[in-house]
């Protein structure tokens, strides 16, 4: 025995930690309080403290108002221990005889940590008036060594804390010792407690107290086949003690056993001392059974660890869904942003190409670019007046993703006010923080300020740096090709320059590059002048690269776009942060921890160790003789 259960002792005490710990990473969650479950007051207040190296009994006297359990309580004590009430309500407090030298190598405050321990120095404490739970305790050399007896509050009292204090017994107890009378063995809250007991498959000695000897020997059987059979309890031992005020005082009570059940040529005149019986209690037996029937109610799938974990998996599962629903790619994806301007793009991509140059290459293009503006100011001048003034590209585009903006922080607001209508207990709290009006009003005004101040076209110029970069960086070849290709370029530009402007195709020349550039997605030769900025680069270039033109226009509109792609995703970005910094605070980093909690290294520990546990139960099962009631 002593094998399994430091065997048991091991598991249940890893099973302790790692709930702890899953209780602690949980606590998104809003799970309810452990010491609020059954269960884990099982395991706190009965497990942790009695599954040590050497074990022990706790056997507890319990029962209803007013039916002689301290008078019991006394005769098991051999003195009287307990002050005897007449009136009702009487123990309002636990008290427990303990053997000598029983506190040398046990802590009472481990195995009933929910009292507050007061050693025994006078019995009348016991029924005296306080919140407080105490618990008086007394050695006792009349007790055997491995055994602890209490004597316990009223389980039907009218006082709610009473029910408390009972229940804590109970939970701590191997061995309750029933004392039932005609009046209270079909009492509705006496039968309510027996039946947690029963629950939990407690060691049960039933004792009729207050019987009108012989005549209700016909009648006991019927009193205890009904308690029997609504509680789920199978009595180790019953005992009948007789209405005797005189005896009960001097501790002198006969108590004479009954076999369970009804044996009908047992002895019923020989009488019998409780103690001595119940420290001769098959001792190994009651205490693997009480620990099979604490496991079972610890994994329980109603009411145990594993009902908790189900609440887990289903709280957490409110945070995969509201995750999966606020997702990023939803709520700021770049199907409704605003492309960044061609023409502007197309610019600083020149721009980033002139810097590239060096030398005699880089002097002419400068040259006749210049010549080029100038030449072309004047048409500039009188397009602008016969149109008007031209707002800047870059105002148009921030115009643009304004209202992207303002589309997307309006899909974020239906998405949280549909998840707030949905009854989402779990996550309300947060939503009806986020949906504050005043809070809606001042992230639309941040936002705005923080768009109004954005230097936007910074913002493109840093993005066409960085994709030219990752052009060179990943295709060398064809970066050398239009180095190549700008070097041709500005050999021939001086020429081509004054043949073009000759035939009438100066100015309007370099408006149909401009607007070849415009479109982007040309062929190769319109996309190689716009890239190595070479307005003459486009008379000349269809002879120079016609081999393998479809591939290399086919690459660079893929590199065009993806440096529109890389724009959006930069400003989407931005919104994000935004977002995250005026709005989401901690909330969406705290909706992918509480969604990934079943999936986390403490909740999977907790499953295997309960594996485990129901494992040790099925051992427990072939070691213990007699099956509770329930069976």
């Amino acid at each position: 025995m002593n094998e399994l259960f430091q065997e048991s002792s091991a598991v249940v005490r890893q099973l302790s930690d790692a709930i702890q710990t899953l209780d602690r990473s949980a606590s998104l969650l809003k799970l309810p309080e452990l010491r609020s479950l059954e269960w884990h007051e099982t395991l706190r207040q009965k497990l942790l403290p009695q599954l040590g190296e050497q074990s022990f009994l706790v056997a507890a006297v319990v029962g209803g108002t007013n039916i002689g359990k301290s008078v019991i309580f006394n005769h098991l004590a051999r003195f009287s221990a307990s002050e005897v009430c007449p009136l009702a309500s009487g123990t309002k407090h636990a008290t427990c005889l303990v053997p000598p030298g029983f506190t040398e190598d046990f802590s009472l405050s481990e195995i009933f940590s929910d009292f507050r321990l007061e050693e025994w120095s006078d019995a009348s404490k016991a029924v005296m008036e306080s919140e407080e739970h105490y618990l008086f305790w007394k050695q006792s050399d009349q007790t055997p060594e491995n055994l602890l007896i209490l004597d316990t509050p009223d389980v039907d009292s009218d006082a709610p804390v009473n029910w408390d204090r009972a229940d804590m017994i109970r939970r701590s107890a191997d061995v309750l010792i029933a004392v039932l009378t005609q009046q209270k063995y079909n009492d509705a809250a006496v039968k309510k407690f027996f039946r947690k007991a029963g629950a939990e498959d407690k060691a049960i000695l039933v004792v009729f107290n207050q019987c009108d000897l012989p005549d209700d020997e016909e009648y006991w059987p019927l009193w205890l086949e009904k308690f029997c059979s609504e509680t789920d309890i199978l009595p180790e031992y019953v005992y009948l003690a007789p209405r005797d005020k005189q005896a009960a005082a001097e501790n002198r009570l006969p108590f004479y056993p009954r076999s369970w059940p009804v044996d009908p040529n047992q002895d019923k005149e020989q009488a019998h001392s409780l103690m001595q019986d119940l420290s001769q209690l098959h001792f190994a037996d009651i205490k693997l059974r009480s620990l099979r029937g604490s496991l079972r109610s610890l994994l329980d799938q109603e009411f145990g660890i594993p009902a908790w974990l189900n609440d887990i998996r289903r709280r957490s599962g409110v945070y995969q869904s509201a995750t999966a629903h606020l997702g990023d790619d939803q709520l700021a994806g770049s199907d409704h942003w605003p492309p960044a301007p061609n023409g502007l793009v197309v610019d600083l991509i020149r721009e980033w190409w002139r810097e590239q140059r060096e030398g005699w290459s880089r002097s002419v293009h400068d040259f006749y670019n210049a010549v080029g503006k100038g030449v072309m100011w004047p048409y500039r001048k009188a397009r602008e007046s016969l149109s008007g003034p031209q707002e800047l590209p870059i105002e148009l585009y921030r115009q643009k993703e304004w209202s992207a903006i303002l589309e997307t922080v309006k899909r974020v607001f239906d998405r949280l006010e549909f998840m707030s209508e949905t009854d989402n207990k779990v996550l309300s709290e947060r939503l009806k923080s986020l949906l504050d009006g005043k809070s809606r009003s001042d992230l639309f005004r941040l936002l705005e300020n923080a768009h109004t101040a954005l230097d936007l076209e910074q913002e493109l110029k840093e993005t066409v740096a960085s994709e030219m970069h990752r052009f060179q960086e990943q295709s060398p070849n064809s970066y050398q090709f239009f180095k190549r290709i700008d070097q041709i370029s500005a050999a021939v530009r001086p020429a081509t320059s004054v043949a073009l402007f000759m035939v009438g195709f100066g100015p309007a020349g370099d408006a149909a590059a401009q607007a070849m550039a415009h479109s982007a997605f040309g062929s190769v030769v319109h996309v190689a002048g716009d890239v190595v900025g070479g307005t003459a680069a486009a008379a000349v270039g269809e002879t120079a690269v016609s081999s393998g033109a479809s591939s290399l226009s086919a690459n660079l509109e893929a590199r065009f776009r993806a440096l529109h792609a890389a724009f959006v995703a930069r400003r989407v970005t931005w919104l994000l942060e935004q977002l995250q910094e005026h709005l989401w605070g901690s909330f969406l980093e705290d909706l992918q921890t509480g969604a990934g909690i079943c999936q986390s290294e403490e909740f999977l520990d907790v499953e295997e160790l309960v594996r485990k546990l129901q494992r040790t139960i099925e051992t427990l099962e072939e070691h213990t003789s007699r099956p509770s009631a329930a069976e």
